[in-house]
C-alpha cells in the first residue's frame, strides 16, 4: 500500500496575531532544503557559465569582422591613387631581369633564388606594397650573396692571350695541348684580385704555376691564380671579393708576364670565359 507523504503546515501570524492562510510544504523539502538549495546554485552556475560562453563566441566573431574590416580598409588606402597596373607592369620586368639573372646562376650550377610556383594567376592586390617591396628585397639580397660567393669578371686588367681549351703548345714540341683557363697578360707587377669571397686554400710554389694562389668558395666553387711574382696571402686567410691577393709575374712555365687564372666547379676545371659577363 502506497504510503501518503507527509506534510508540514506553516502558519505565518502578523504582530496583531492575526493568522493568515496556511500553506502545506513537503515534510521532506524541509528536511533536504540544503540539498535543493545546492541544486539551484549549481543550476544557475551551468547557466551562467553557458550565457558567459556564449558572450565570448560573439565577441570573437566581432573582432574577426573587425578585422577583415580593417584589412580590407588597409589595402583600399595603400593602393588608393595608385596606378596599380603600372606597378604590376614594373614588377613584371623585374621579375623577368631576376628571372634572366637566376638562370645565368643556374647555368654555372648555383641553385635559383625563388623556385616558380604552379597555379593560376595571382592576385597582386591582395599585397600591400611593402609586402611586395620587402619580398623583392629578400630576393635580392639572396642573389647579392650568391653573386658575392661567385668568381665573376677578370681577376686582373690585360688583354686575353690564350682562351680555355685546345691551343698550340707555347713551347713548340706537341703542336697542340689542353690549356685548362685564360691566360691574361699585363704589366708585371700588377695586382691580381680574388674574384669572390673565400678562404685561401693554397698559398705557395705549384709545378708549372709557379708562384701560386687557390681559394675555396661557396657553392662548390675554386679560383687559382698562376705565375704571380708576389703573393700577398696565407693558407686559412679569408679573403674578399676584390681583394688584392697577389702581383702578376712570370714564375713557373711561362713565357713573360702574365696571369695563368682557373675556374674550379666540384673538382672540375670549368672556362671562365663563361663568368665575364651576365649573359
Amino acid at each position: 500500500m502506497k504510503r501518503k507523504s507527509e506534510k508540514t503546515t506553516i502558519l505565518f501570524v502578523n504582530k496583531n496575531a492575526q493568522a493568515f492562510k496556511p500553506i502545506q510544504v513537503s515534510s521532506g523539502l524541509i528536511l533536504h532544503w540544503k540539498k535543493y538549495i545546492a541544486g539551484i546554485i549549481v543550476s544557475f552556475a551551468v547557466l551562467l557559465g553557458a550565457v558567459v560562453y556564449l558572450i565570448s563566441l560573439q565577441n570573437e566573431q566581432v573582432q574577426k569582422q573587425l578585422f577583415l574590416s580593417n584589412r580590407i580598409h588597409y589595402i583600399r588606402s595603400t593602393f588608393s591613387g595608385v596606378d596599380t597596373s603600372a606597378m604590376k607592369e614594373k614588377f613584371l620586368k623585374i621579375d623577368k631581369e631576376l628571372s634572366g639573372i637566376n638562370e645565368f646562376l643556374k647555368a654555372r650550377g648555383i641553385k635559383p633564388v625563388v623556385k616558380g610556383g604552379e597555379g593560376g594567376e595571382s592576385d597582386d592586390a591582395v599585397l600591400s606594397g611593402d609586402e611586395i617591396s620587402d619580398f623583392y628585397i629578400k630576393y635580392l639580397n639572396r642573389l647579392s650573396y650568391d653573386f658575392s660567393h661567385t668568381p665573376l669578371g677578370l681577376p686582373s686588367y690585360g688583354r686575353i692571350t690564350s682562351t680555355f681549351g685546345h691551343r698550340e703548345n707555347p713551347f713548340g714540341g706537341a703542336n697542340v695541348e689542353t690549356h685548362k683557363g685564360l691566360d691574361i697578360a699585363g704589366p708585371f707587377g700588377s695586382p691580381v684580385k680574388a674574384m669572390a669571397v673565400g678562404t685561401v686554400e693554397f698559398a705557395g710554389t705549384r709545378g708549372g704555376f709557379g708562384n701560386c694562389i687557390m681559394l675555396k668558395h661557396a657553392n662548390g666553387f675554386e679560383t687559382l691564380y698562376g705565375h704571380l711574382s708576389q703573393i700577398m696571402v696565407r693558407v686559412g686567410q679569408k679573403v674578399s671579393i676584390g681583394q688584392v691577393i697577389g702581383k702578376i709575374g712570370s714564375t713557373g712555365r711561362s713565357t713573360g708576364p702574365h696571369l695563368h687564372y682557373e675556374i674550379h666547379k666540384n673538382g672540375q676545371k670549368i672556362n671562365p670565359q663563361s663568368f665575364l659577363t651576365l649573359k
